[in-house]
């Protein structure tokens, strides 16, 4: 069901996004992947409990730093995204685990890019998921586009 989701709060998440994944590979640092799997995990299991969401809530809201972007929105495809970020993170430790740095820090530049697109109005994890929609696939799938003249994935108008 469309509610009106806040897209500051997400833009937040973006923004958070990119300087984890910017930190992890300017500092070769996996333990900045390993926080950042852990929301996406939590994002997509439980949005409430996200540590971007709350620090979004309770500091950044409060202190006027951002302003509401309300919008008629399916949080679902928002999860999915979410989730297929963490799919992400995990891959990039894995092969940098693996011993294949360069394909390790390749996906995390690659991750980074599609965040700020993402940040920029397109989203990969919701154009899937529209996608998987399109289908027909029952479940978790199961909530059309709430703005008809956007493009799959794109933030929806106002």
């Amino acid at each position: 069901m469309a509610t009106q989701v806040d897209h500051a709060e997400i833009k937040l998440g973006q923004i958070f996004t990119m300087l984890l994944s910017v930190a992890a590979v300017v500092f070769a640092e996996p333990v900045y992947l390993i926080v950042l799997g852990g929301v996406f995990l939590v994002t997509a299991a439980y949005r409430p409990l996200s540590p971007f969401v709350l620090i979004y809530r309770y500091v950044v809201k409060p202190l006027d730093w951002m302003r509401s972007d309300y919008r008629l929105d399916n949080i679902q495809s928002h999860a999915f995204g979410q989730f297929i970020g963490a799919i992400t993170v995990m891959l990039a430790l894995v092969l940098l685990d693996m011993g294949y740095r360069q394909a390790g820090w390749a996906i995390v530049w690659v991750l980074f890019s599609l965040t700020l697109i993402s940040y920029l109005g397109w989203c990969v994890g919701c154009f899937l998921y529209y996608q998987l929609y399109r289908l027909g696939l029952q479940g978790f799938f199961n909530h059309a586009p709430t703005d008809s003249a956007a493009r799959r994935g794109q933030r929806p108008g106002k």
